[in-house]
């Protein structure tokens, strides 16, 4: 009985210390962009590409029917560093990363986030089943930033996000839509650091 007991308390701990849910460690997807503060209106779309074994990812610009397109930013967490490539221009701007993976792209749903309920999109059979969410969390230039999050009931997957950031220098308001989310990478090599990007 105290053994079944401690097993139960071991079982707790690591559910509160852990996350509402993530996705799958490994996805991709398309993210629809919108980004406006006070000087800049900017839209876009973009590959994305999660590696939560690696605590990396990948957002891909330029796209012409390519699985990546000429322009991509790759955040590696693991290595504190991010790498802006342009393979056509063949250059490369290496950059120092702040926060945790865990807080960026608002990908998982962090433990203490509030839930706003049920939220459906689509009709009858493919009716997409998601659960809304508010939190707060740090960017990666340690700014303060409030997340409300959309996520599938059954994969967690993303599917819309809202991000407040407010700071020095004003506050934005980035939306993010995923679409055609699959599990997995197709090709892990999207995230291989072309010679011409060096320190």
């Amino acid at each position: 009985m105290i053994l079944q007991a401690a097993i139960l308390l071991v079982g707790v701990s690591v559910i509160v210390s852990g996350s509402v849910c993530c996705p799958p460690v490994r996805f991709t997807a398309f993210q629809d962009v919108t980004i406006v503060n006070s000087t800049t209106n900017f839209r876009g779309n973009y590959l994305f590409v999660y590696d939560g074994v690696n605590q990396r990812y990948l957002i891909s610009a330029g796209l012409a029917g390519a699985y990546t397109g000429t322009k991509k930013v790759i955040y590696d967490y693991k290595q504190k560093t991010g790498y802006r490539i342009d393979t056509v221009a063949r250059t490369c701007t290496i950059f120092r990363l702040k926060g945790q993976f865990k807080d960026q792209e608002s990908v998982c749903v962090p433990n203490g986030a509030v839930p706003l309920g049920p939220l459906f999109l689509g009709y009858g059979e493919t009716r997409l089943n998601s659960k809304a969410y508010t939190y707060n969390s740090t960017n990666a230039d340690g700014k303060h930033q409030n997340v409300v999050a959309v996520v599938t009931v059954r994969e967690c997957f993303p599917v819309i996000s809202t991000i407040t950031t407010t700071g020095e220098g004003g506050n934005t308001l980035e939306a993010l839509g995923y679409n055609d989310v699959r599990p997995g990478i197709r090709d892990l090599t999207v995230f291989n650091i072309p010679s011409y990007c060096t320190m």
